[in-house]
C-alpha cells in the first residue's frame, strides 16, 4: 500500500475523533452551565416567593394588631367605622397582597374594605376609586340592605350604590364561626372570595362579639410565576399539603401539571430544595422544588417543571453545529491530507534535479519544499550549503521583498526622527519572522545619513543593539566610538499595542546634539514615533496579508473553474494575461481615441479580480450541458437505448421469418423480406447515429426523415416506471399508466423529458439586475425526436440558454459580494464580455458607451483567448493571424471595440513571442447552435455563441 494512503486516512481519523471529544466536552458543559443557571433562576423564584408570602404573614399580624387594639370593634354605625378607614388603607397599601379587610359584628353587620375590581360598575369603574367600603347593616326579619361606596387615593367619597346581589351572613361565614371559637388567630384553607374575583386563605380573629378577617389573594403569585418562566412551557406551580393549586403560571390546566404531580409523589414531604427527572408523553422535563411558608401552620411547595428540550435547547444547538463542524472538518481535510502525503516524495525528485542543477553551476533550480523526514532535510540542507553564499543572498530577499507603501512608512519613520532629533544618522530595523523561516531575525531597514537614503550608514545595524532591542521594553541608550565621531545612540523598539516587537528605531549622534543635549524630551518624541510607526507597519502587513488572501482565493475560484471541464482549460488562468497587457498598451497608448483610457491604482486591482471572475458563474453550469458531444446525451448518450429499440425491431423481424416458416411459408420469400427490413432498419439506425453527431447542419429533409422513422412502433412488456427516481416519477405523475404489452413510438418526445423551469425573478421585466435575456418557459426538454432534429450542434434552444446563463450567474454571485469602494466596479468589468458595443449582446443588452473601458477590455481577452486556444479538445487552435482577420470582422460589425481592437492588432505579436508554453486561452463553454428566434443572429467566432 502507499505510503500516502495510510497517512492521510490517519489524520482524519484524528481530526474525526479530536473533533468528536471537543462536541461532547461542549455539550456536557453546556448542559452543566444551563442546568446551574436554571438551578439558580430557580433558588431566585423560591426565595422572591418565600419573601413575599412572610411578608404578607407578617402584613396580616401587623394588621391584626392595629385592629386588635382599635375601637373599630365598637363602633355602632358606619359613620363609626369610617373613621377608622385611613387607618386600613394605610396598611392594606403596604400589603399588595391583602385583597380585603372585613369586621363581623355579634349583631350580623358586615363591614368590608377592599381594592376596587376590574369591569366593576360605578361608581367602583370610576378611574380615580381606589377603596371600596362595603357596609351591611343588620335588618331583623328583612335581608341585610347593603351600601357601597367608592373612595379615591385621598379618601374622598365618590359615589355610593346598592350592591344587587347582598353578600352572604358574616356569622354565617367559615372565618367568623372558626374565629368565635377560638382564641387567638385562625387561618382558613384557600378557597374562591364570596364577595371578589380572586382565592386565598383568610384570616381571623376574634375581638370580643367581634371578629376582624382578611382576605389575602393568591393570584399575585400567579403573576410572579409567569414572570419568571424559564421557557415558553416552563410550569410552575405553588401547591398545598394536599397537592391542591394555589398559584400557577399557566391559565389552565397543562402537561406540565401532570408532571409537576408525577414528581411529588415520590416526595412525600418536600423540606429542601430538591431536583429530579419526570417523564410526560415520552418528552421528559426538569422539576425544581422546595418548600414555602404557608399561612398558619401548614407549608407550603413550590414546583417548577421545564422541557428537557427547551432547557437544553442551546446544548442540542451547539452539539449539532459541532457535528457538522466536524464533518466538515474532516471532509475538507481528507483531500489535503491526501495531497500532503503525496507530496512527501516529491522533495527526493526535487533534489535530484536540484544535484544536476548545481553540477551545472546553476542555483535556480534550489529546492522549495520540505519534509518531514530527517534523512530528506538532511540531505536538503547539504545541498543548500552547496548552492554558495550568493544563492543564500538571492533566496534571503526574494523572502524580504516588501510593498513599495512599507518601504515609504519606513523611509518617513527614518527622516523624521533624524530631522527632530538631530541626528547624524537613523535606522530603521524591521524584523520578519514569518513561516519558514525559523525564527532568525531578518532585517529590512532604511537608513537617512545627511539628507540622503542609503543601507546602514556607519555600520549602524550591525552593532549588537539589534539583539538586545529585540528584548528591550522601552528606549536604550548606548556610546559608540567610529570613524564618523559617533559618541551616543539610542534605539527605540517598535511594537505594536499588543507587544509584539516588530523592530527598532536607531539614531546616533556626536555630542552637542539635541539627542545629547535634551534626551528626555527627544526620546519622549521618538517613543510616540515608535509608536505610531509599529501601528503604521503592522496595517501594511495585515492590508497585505488580507490581500493576499483575497486573491488566492479569487484564483482558487478561477483554477476551480478552469479544472471543472476538458472545455475550460486554462481560460481563466489566461485572459488575465493577455487583458492586463492590452490595458497597458492602453494606458499607455497615445492615440486620442484611447486619450481617456486611465486606470487609477484601484482600477488595476479591479480589473485584474475581474478578468479573474469574468467566468464564475460556470460553476453553476451543469456538466453534461458543457461537455454535450452528441444531441442524444444527457449523463450519458441515450443512442445505446435508440439501438437497442432498433435490435428489437430486428429481432422482430427476425421472430417474423422463424413464423413464416413455422407456419409453412416459403423461406426464400421470407428470408428476403427479413434481410429487406434488416436492411432498412440499419440504415435508418445509421441515419439517426449521423444525426445525432451534430456535425452538420440538418436540412428540412432530414428532420421530416427523423419524423418518419419516429413513427415505427416497438412493443415492450414491462412497466418504464419502475426503478427511476422520484424526481423522475413526478415528472410522469399526470401521465396515464399503459396497459402491457404497450406499443411506443421508435423515437419519443414524451412529457416526462420536459423539466419546467422554476419561479425566478432573475428574467421578471424590471429586474435589479437589468437583464434582458429571455428565458424558454422549460428548463430542458430531453424529448429524443426534438434533441436529434437540432439543425445545428448538439445543444437544444435550453440547454443553449443554460451556457449563456453562466454570465446572468456571475453578475448575481458577484453583485452579491461586499466589495469595498475601491473595488465596486468589478461586477460591472466581469460581466461585460458577452455584450456588443451595437447594444446586441446578453444578459443586459448594453451599448458601447454603457460599457466601461476595462470591460472591453476583458471582452477582447476572452475573444481571443477562446479562438487561439490549443487546448481544447473540441476544436483546433487559431493561429494569431487567423484570430486577428475574424476579430477584425467582429470590429467592423460593432461586436467590439475597434479601437481597442486596432491597438491590440499591433501589439499581437506578444502572443507569438511570450505566450504561455500551453497555448492561448479559452473560453471554456461551448455555444455552438444558433439563435432559435427573433431577429438574425450576429456569431461571434470566438465562443460559436449566437447574440439574439
Amino acid at each position: 500500500m502507499p505510503l500516502h494512503i495510510p497517512v492521510a486516512v490517519l489524520f482524519s481519523l484524528l481530526i474525526l475523533g479530536v473533533g468528536a471529544t471537543i462536541s461532547l466536552y461542549h455539550f456536557n458543559e453546556t448542559r452543566r452551565l444551563l442546568d446551574g443557571a436554571n438551578h439558580a433562576l430557580f433558588q431566585n423564584l423560591a426565595d422572591d416567593t418565600r419573601e413575599v408570602l412572610l411578608g404578607a404573614n407578617d402584613s396580616v399580624r401587623r394588621l391584626f394588631m392595629l385592629l386588635s387594639a382599635s375601637p373599630l370593634a365598637d363602633a355602632r354605625n358606619a359613620a363609626e367605622r369610617l373613621q377608622h378607614l385611613p387607618e386600613i388603607t394605610g396598611l392594606l397599601g403596604a400589603a399588595p397582597l391583602i385583597e380585603s379587610v372585613m369586621v363581623g359584628y355579634g349583631n350580623g353587620d358586615l363591614f368590608l374594605v377592599r381594592r376596587p375590581h376590574p369591569g366593576a360598575r360605578p361608581p367602583e369603574a370610576d378611574a380615580k376609586a381606589r377603596w371600596i367600603v362595603l357596609d351591611v347593616p343588620p335588618r331583623e326579619g328583612t335581608p341585610h340592605q347593603a351600601h357601597e361606596h367608592a373612595f379615591d387615593a385621598g379618601l374622598r367619597h365618590l359615589g355610593m350604590r346598592v350592591p344587587k346581589i347582598a353578600p352572604p351572613e358574616p356569622r354565617l361565614s367559615d372565618w367568623y364561626r372558626l374565629a368565635a371559637s377560638t382564641n387567638g388567630l385562625v387561618v382558613t384553607p384557600p378557597r374562591p372570595f364570596a364577595h371578589a374575583p380572586g382565592h386565598g386563605p383568610s384570616f381571623a380573629q376574634r375581638n370580643g362579639a367581634t371578629v376582624f378577617a382578611v382576605n389575602v389573594d393568591l393570584s399575585a403569585m400567579s403573576a410572579l410565576l409567569r414572570t419568571r418562566a424559564r421557557t415558553a412551557s416552563t410550569e410552575a406551580r405553588l401547591l398545598a399539603r394536599d397537592r391542591s393549586v394555589l398559584a400557577s403560571s399557566a391559565a389552565a390546566a397543562s402537561e406540565g401539571d401532570g408532571v409537576i404531580l408525577a414528581a411529588l409523589a415520590d416526595y412525600r414531604e418536600v423540606a429542601v430544595l430538591s431536583r429530579q427527572l419526570a417523564v410526560a408523553d415520552e418528552r421528559p422535563w426538569h422539576v425544581s422544588m422546595a418548600p414555602m411558608p404557608g399561612f398558619g401552620s401548614e407549608d407550603w411547595i413550590l414546583a417548577v417543571a421545564t422541557p428537557d428540550d427547551e432547557l437544553f435547547a442551546e446544548a442540542y444547538r451547539q452539539r449539532e453545529r459541532s457535528i457538522v463542524f466536524t464533518v466538515a472538518a474532516v471532509l475538507l481535510s481528507f483531500p489535503f491530507a491526501w495531497g500532503l502525503s503525496r507530496l512527501l516524495t516529491i522533495p527526493l525528485h526535487r533534489l535530484a534535479d536540484q544535484a544536476y542543477a548545481v553540477s551545472a553551476l546553476r542555483f535556480d533550480a534550489r529546492s522549495q519544499t520540505g519534509s518531514v523526514i530527517l534523512e530528506v532535510d538532511q540531505l536538503a540542507d547539504a545541498m543548500a550549503l552547496m548552492s554558495g553564499a550568493i544563492a543564500r543572498f538571492l533566496e534571503m530577499g526574494h523572502r524580504l521583498g516588501s510593498a513599495r507603501e512599507l518601504e515609504a512608512v519606513l523611509e518617513q519613520v527614518a527622516l523624521g526622527a533624524r530631522e527632530v532629533s538631530g541626528a547624524s544618522v537613523s535606522a530603521v530595523h524591521v524584523w520578519d519572522e514569518g513561516p519558514g523561516r525559523g525564527g532568525d531575525t531578518t532585517a529590512g531597514e532604511v537608513a537617512a545619513s545627511d539628507g540622503s537614503l542609503t543601507r546602514d550608514p556607519a555600520g549602524l545595524l550591525s552593532e549588537p543593539w539589534t539583539q538586545v532591542a529585540r528584548e528591550a521594553e522601552g528606549p536604550f541608550s548606548f556610546r559608540r566610538d567610529g570613524p564618523e565621531g559617533l559618541q551616543k545612540a539610542v534605539c527605540v523598539p517598535l511594537r505594536t499595542p499588543e507587544g509584539e516587537a516588530l523592530g527598532a528605531l536607531a539614531l546616533a549622534a556626536a555630542q552637542g546634539s539635541p539627542l545629547t543635549a535634551a534626551p528626555a524630551e527627544v526620546t519622549g518624541f521618538l517613543v510616540a514615533l515608535a509608536g505610531s510607526a509599529a501601528v503604521a507597519l503592522e496595517n501594511q502587513r495585515l492590508l497585505a496579508g488580507r490581500r493576499a488572501l483575497l486573491h488566492g482565493v479569487i484564483r482558487m475560484v478561477a483554477e476551480a473553474i478552469d479544472a471543472k471541464s476538458p472545455y475550460t482549460g486554462g481560460h481563466c488562468r489566461r485572459v488575465p494575461v493577455i487583458a492586463l497587457r492590452l490595458a497597458r498598451a492602453a494606458s499607455a497608448s497615445q492615440a486620442p481615441a484611447l486619450h481617456d483610457f486611465r486606470l487609477s491604482p484601484s482600477d488595476w486591482e479591479a480589473l485584474e479580480i475581474a478578468s479573474w471572475l469574468h467566468d464564475c458563474g460556470k460553476l453553476t453550469t451543469p456538466e453534461y450541458v458543457v461537455d454535450k458531444a452528441t444531441k442524444l446525451e444527457t449523463l450519458y448518450n441515450r443512442i445505446h437505448e435508440i439501438r437497442t429499440r432498433f435490435e428489437v425491431l430486428k429481432r422482430d423481424a427476425e421472430i417474423a421469418y422463424w413464423r413464416g416458416l413455422a407456419a409453412g411459408g416459403e423461406e426464400t420469400a421470407l428470408r428476403r423480406e427479413r434481410d429487406r427490413a434488416w436492411h432498412t432498419l440499419d440504415g435508418e439506425f445509421a441515419f439517426v447515429a449521423q444525426c445525432n453527431r451534430g456535425g452538420e447542419d440538418l436540412p428540412p429533409a432530414s428532420i421530416a426523415r427523423l419524423e418518419r422513422i419516429a413513427q415505427r412502433r416497438w412493443s415492450r412488456t414491462i412497466d418504464d416506471r419502475l426503478g427511476l427516481s422520484r424526481a423522475e416519477l413526478a415528472r410522469r405523475a399526470d401521465e396515464p399508466l399503459p396497459s402491457l404489452p404497450a406499443e411506443a413510438s421508435l423515437l419519443q418526445d414524451c412529457a416526462h423529458h420536459v423539466v419546467p423551469r422554476p419561479d425566478c425573478a432573475l428574467y421578471a421585466e424590471g429586474n435589479p439586475w437589468g437583464f434582458t435575456m429571455r428565458a424558454p418557459a422549460r428548463l430542458y426538454n430531453h424529448g429524443e425526436l426534438y434533441n436529434l432534429s437540432i439543425r445545428r450542434g448538439t445543444l437544444t434552444r435550453e440547454e443553449r440558454f443554460k451556457i449563456r446563463e453562466h454570465i446572468v450567474e456571475t453578475m448575481v454571485m458577484l453583485s452579491r459580494l461586499p466589495f469595498p469602494r475601491d473595488l465596486a466596479t468589478v461586477p460591472e468589468m466581469a460581466c461585460a464580455h458577452h455584450e456588443t458595443m451595437d447594444g446586441r449582446g446578453y444578459p443586459r443588452g448594453l451599448h458601447g458607451e454603457q460599457m466601461s473601458g476595462a470591460a472591453r477590455v476583458i471582452a477582447i481577452a476572452d475573444i481571443f483567448e477562446a479562438l487561439t486556444a490549443t487546448d481544447r479538445p473540441y476544436k483546433d487552435a487559431n493561429s494569431v493571424a487567423e484570430a486577428l482577420s475574424l476579430m477584425r470582422e467582429m470590429a467592423a460589425r460593432r461586436e467590439i471595440d475597434a479601437d481597442l481592437f486596432a491597438l491590440f492588432a499591433r501589439e499581437a505579436p506578444w502572443w507569438d513571442r511570450d505566450a504561455p508554453s500551453d497555448g492561448g486561452a479559452e473560453d471554456g463553454l461551448r455555444e455552438t447552435d444558433p439563435a432559435p428566434s427573433g431577429p438574425p443572429a450576429v456569431t461571434n467566432p470566438a465562443t460559436q455563441a449566437s447574440f439574439p
